[in-house]
C-alpha cells in the first residue's frame, strides 16, 4: 500500500508541476502590448491582408490593431468573426469590390454595383443578394482557416513553453533538494518536467482510475 500510496503522490506531484507551467505561460499575457497572447495572430493577419483595402475604408489604418485588441483579449471566436464581416460589410463600396470579388470568384462589376446600392440604401435585388452572400461564404470559409491555424499555433507554442518551463522547475528543485548524501539526478528531473504539461489536464483522472482499479483488486482478493 505504501508503494501506490508514493504513486498516486507522484502523479499528483507531476501534475501539479504541470499546472503550475501552464500557470506561469498564462501570466505572460499580462506583458505590455499582449505578450502570449499575441501567438498565432500571424496566421489571421495574413487572411485578413486579402482584404485589407475594404478593412481600412472601414476602421481606417490602424484596422489591424483594432481585430488584434479582440484576439489578445480572448474574446470567443465567433464574436471575432462576427467583428471582421462587420467591418468588411462597413467597408465594402465600389472601390473596394474588386478585392473582395477577388476572395469569392465573382465578377467585380456586378459585385461593385452591389455594394454601390448598399452604400445609397437602395433595396438589394435577389441577385446582388446571392452575390454577397457567396462572397460573405468565401470570406467565413477564409477566416474559419486562418483561426484554426492561429489557435493550433497558440496551444503548440503555449505547451512547449509551458513543458520548457516544467522542466526547469524541475531542475532547479532537484538541485535545491539534493544532498551530499543524496544527489537527485538531474537527468530524472528533466524527464519529470516533460512529463509533467501533458500530465496535468489527466492527473486526478488518472488518480481516480488507479484508486478505483486498485479497490477492485483488493475486493477481488478479499472475495
Amino acid at each position: 500500500m505504501t508503494n501506490f500510496n508514493t504513486l498516486i503522490a507522484i502523479i499528483l506531484a507531476v501534475g501539479g508541476l504541470g499546472m503550475a507551467a501552464m500557470s506561469l505561460v498564462d501570466a505572460l499575457k499580462a506583458v505590455p502590448g499582449g505578450g502570449v497572447s499575441r501567438i498565432g495572430f500571424g496566421h489571421i493577419r495574413k487572411v485578413l491582408r486579402l482584404f485589407d483595402k475594404v478593412l481600412a475604408r472601414a476602421a481606417g489604418d490602424q484596422w489591424e490593431a483594432v481585430i488584434m485588441a479582440h484576439w489578445i483579449n480572448g474574446r470567443p471566436r465567433d464574436e471575432q468573426i462576427g467583428v471582421i464581416r462587420s467591418l468588411l460589410r462597413l467597408g465594402l463600396s465600389a472601390d473596394t469590390a474588386p478585392q473582395l470579388a477577388e476572395i469569392g470568384n465573382v465578377d467585380p462589376v456586378a459585385l461593385g454595383k452591389a455594394a454601390a446600392m448598399l452604400v445609397e440604401g437602395a433595396p438589394l435585388g435577389e441577385d446582388e443578394i446571392n452575390l454577397i452572400g457567396r462572397v460573405e461564404t468565401a470570406v467565413v470559409a477564409r477566416l474559419d482557416a486562418g483561426f484554426d491555424l492561429a489557435e493550433q499555433a497558440y496551444r503548440n507554442i503555449a505547451r512547449v513553453m509551458a513543458g520548457l518551463i516544467a522542466v526547469g522547475l524541475a531542475v532547479w528543485a532537484a538541485d535545491l533538494l539534493s544532498t551530499p548524501q543524496a544527489r537527485i539526478d538531474p537527468w530524472m528531473a528533466v524527464f519529470v518536467g516533460v512529463l509533467a504539461v501533458p500530465i496535468a489536464p489527466i492527473a486526478k483522472d488518472l488518480v481516480s482510475a488507479l484508486t478505483a482499479a486498485a479497490q477492485a483488486v483488493k475486493s477481488t482478493r478479499g472475495v
